[in-house]
């Protein structure tokens, strides 16, 4: 099924850094399993794709990317998971710790709210949050999360 994605990701070191991605996308459940396609970007290097699989099963949520960025993250609550990070400018290992997993899906959106911390070398380097929300992309979906819906309701524009 053709879907709308509303990616936002907040991270927390010294400082506090907040993207917000809205890209196409497919999504496919599958035995209860839910699986999220979409290819994307980055600002630095946008002439380079990267295509983004997300795996969804129980309160575990795997992010694999191929392309310009390589990499396979696995966010699961009181799970500690390592994976390489590489870039065209180098490979990261890094350690993901998920705190929380918050997965709800209605006809109209399937939402994964996800907290997990990155480490590098035992040492905690940013707490994070990810929020990923799908809307079926043949329907006028709007491209914002219930709470801001609630605030927003006069207010509401449609891609």
């Amino acid at each position: 099924m053709d879907i709308l994605l509303k990616i936002t990701g907040t991270a927390r070191s010294e400082t506090e850094d907040t993207t917000e991605t809205l890209t196409r996308g497919t999504f496919y459940p599958n035995n209860g399993t839910l699986y999220f396609f979409y290819d994307g970007s980055d600002d630095e290097t946008p002439e380079l794709i990267t295509n983004h699989r997300i795996t969804v099963q129980d309160s575990r949520v795997e992010v694999q990317k191929r392309g310009a960025i390589q990499t396979k993250m696995v966010i699961a609550p009181g799970e500690l998971n390592q994976c390489d990070y590489a870039t065209p400018f180098g490979i990261l290992r890094l350690d993901f710790y998920g705190t929380s997993v918050d997965i709800s899906e209605t006809p109209e959106c399937v939402r994964i709210a996800m907290n997990y911390e990155i480490r590098i070398d035992g040492t905690v380097v940013s707490e994070n949050e990810l929020l990923i929300e799908a809307f079926p992309a043949d329907k006028n979906a709007v491209m914002m999360s219930s709470s801001e819906q609630e605030e927003n309701n006069s207010d509401m524009t449609a891609l």
